[in-house]
């Protein structure tokens, strides 16, 4: 093997392992930033969920409060009608009743507000896992695949580096056939005749 031919051997070995550990450096390189992905992703999604558990925590408190404060105003509105002497009936009992459907409607739409608000807080929870997850695996795809080209550019190399030393071996083992060019033959023998018509041997 002649020194050109190991030199081009040792430049495609080194480039096929070049490209082969650049695969895998890549791949390295994908695998933190998903797990970097992921790891954003459930901090997030537990930040929203602790926030969903505060909001429900309000919800409760609210939900108390409201019963205090129906308790409360309908206490007062039977004290203020037995104050009076009258009997809990007709326009008193209208205007208790129509009271407390006021105030258990102004609970329930609190009720309702605050679970909404439960309800977007435990979506983006999922929504930022799911995203978590699509980016993550996006990431992880992308380092298997720089991984096989890697290891494809690699063994094109080596193939064609392969196929180079073959063919230079090849050309400068092959025999030197040398052509004689007979186009000036008769005067060659022209001349021999000459000199033996003069008796040169």
């Amino acid at each position: 093997m002649g020194a050109m031919t190991a030199i081009m051997v040792g430049l495609g070995a080194a480039s096929a392992v070049q490209q082969v550990m650049g695969g895998f450096s890549a791949k390295r390189e994908a695998e933190y930033n998903a797990s970097a992905i992921t790891s954003e992703a459930a901090y997030n999604a537990g930040v929203y969920r602790e926030q969903a558990g505060m909001i429900e925590k309000q919800k409760q408190l609210k939900a108390q409060q409201d019963d205090r404060i129906i308790r409360f105003t309908m206490g007062k509105t039977v004290a203020m009608t037995a104050a009076k002497g009258l009997e809990l009936s007709g326009s008193p009992m209208a205007v208790m009743a129509d009271t407390m459907t006021q105030l258990e409607m102004d609970k329930a739409i609190s009720q309702y507000n605050f679970e909404m608000q439960k309800y977007g807080a435990l979506s983006q929870a999922e929504s930022t896992e799911r995203r978590g997850a699509t980016l993550s695996g996006q990431y992880r795809r992308s380092g298997d695949t720089a991984v096989m080209a890697g290891i494809s550019g690699g063994l094109s190399t080596l193939f064609q580096t392969g196929a180079y030393v073959s063919q230079r071996n090849y050309i400068s083992s092959s025999p030197v056939k040398t052509k004689i060019n007979t186009s000036g033959r008769s005067g060659y023998g022209s001349g021999a005749s000459a000199y033996n018509t003069l008796g040169v041997v």
